[in-house]
């Protein structure tokens, strides 16, 4: 009966180390705002609303490790899209749904996931990615846009290209105690074409003594591998001191059969008035060229009030200016109503992280 006993309680210690080793935790962001838009019709044109993930996207995810010895680990992480004011979620894990192992070599991540032209812009977006629905570096940088980007590389054909499906990403270590590379191809999956519907890109950034810099590079096919998508990125903020952050970002694409470009230069800054209060400036130059001459203009203040470590209050004024009145301009102002050169936006809402 003793030795029973001993060999159930060194089995059931076992259990738990083992149970120790692996962890799975539900996480999310809960984001409402209510919203006060002008010009969106060519009469009068104003619009209320209340609006879901307005300083960063509503979501909810599942992610997860196993220790597995010697510094090597298992990843993976399931995660999709929510809309707060109807409650609607996206398809199942249209975010992300990745699994992987890390160690010393660095990470790997197989699955759907962000392409290196977001990875690097949300590092340094002059809005810490606020407003990601009209925010220049997601929609037209990171090609969050399906209109203008749904043509080319591993998702073609079904969302835009911010998020490429059959991928794989690999980062490697830091070296030097700062500089970072990175690597990421999507399978286009296409018999006897393997070029197709294709993305691959590398990036690399250095970060030290409140100094971060980024660049990134990305190539995607079309369906047919008759047409190319490039994409440039890249930017960098610096800590003037424990208040004052600047930040500054370039990113551009362009296809190769009809010419277009489409260009977003953005800069702004954070300042911290009070341990809860950050108040940001942001602009944004959006300019399209090769195929057709357009232009935009976007002006942001932002101002962050931290209720907790998890909850946020924010209040926002967004000013839009189109070259003219034309769909081509209106389309890089983001939120410009139709018949209109000019638009603003103002946001009061509330944050939540679990």
């Amino acid at each position: 009966m003793k030795k029973s006993l001993i060999a159930f309680a060194v089995l059931s210690a076992f259990a738990s180390a083992a149970s120790a080793q692996s962890s799975v935790v539900l996480y999310g962001v809960v984001d409402a705002a209510t919203s006060h838009m002008s010009n969106q019709s060519a009469t009068c044109g104003k619009k209320f609303s209340l609006d879901s993930g307005s300083l960063s996207s509503s979501r909810w995810g599942l992610k997860g490790s196993e220790d597995m010895g010697n510094g090597l680990k298992a990843n993976f992480q399931l995660e999709s899209s929510l809309q707060v004011d109807t409650g609607v979620a996206g398809s199942l894990f249209d975010r992300i749904a990745t699994v992987g192992l890390s160690g010393d070599f660095g990470t790997v991540n197989l699955g759907r996931q962000t392409n290196l032209a977001y990875d690097t812009l949300t590092q340094v977006d002059p809005m810490g990615v606020a407003h990601v629905g009209t925010n220049p570096n997601i929609v037209l940088g990171a090609m969050n846009n399906v209109a203008l980007f749904s043509t080319h590389g591993s998702s073609a054909g079904v969302t835009s290209a911010t998020r490429q499906n059959n991928s794989v990403k690999f980062a490697f270590p830091s070296v030097l105690g700062g500089i970072n590379f990175g690597a990421m191809y999507g399978f286009g999956e296409k018999t006897g074409d393997a070029s197709a519907s294709s993305y691959v890109g590398g990036s690399a950034g250095f970060s030290q003594n409140g100094m971060t810099a980024v660049f990134s590079y990305g190539q995607m096919k079309d369906a047919t591998n008759s047409s190319t998508l490039r994409s440039y990125t890249g930017g960098a903020k610096f800590e003037v001191n424990a208040d004052i952050t600047l930040k500054v970002t370039y990113a551009e694409n362009e296809i190769n059969t009809t010419g277009r470009a489409i260009s977003v230069f953005g800069a702004g800054a954070d300042f911290k008035v009070s341990p809860s209060t950050t108040l940001t400036a942001a602009y944004y130059a959006n300019r399209r060229s090769g195929d057709m001459s357009g232009k935009a203009d976007q002006y942001v203040g932002l101002v962050k009030y931290a209720l907790s470590k998890r909850t946020t209050a924010y209040a926002s004024f967004s000013y839009a200016k189109a070259g003219t009145t034309a769909a081509k301009d209106q389309e890089l102002g983001l939120f410009i109503g139709a018949g209109n050169k000019t638009a603003t936006r103002t946001l009061v809402g509330v944050n939540h992280a679990f």
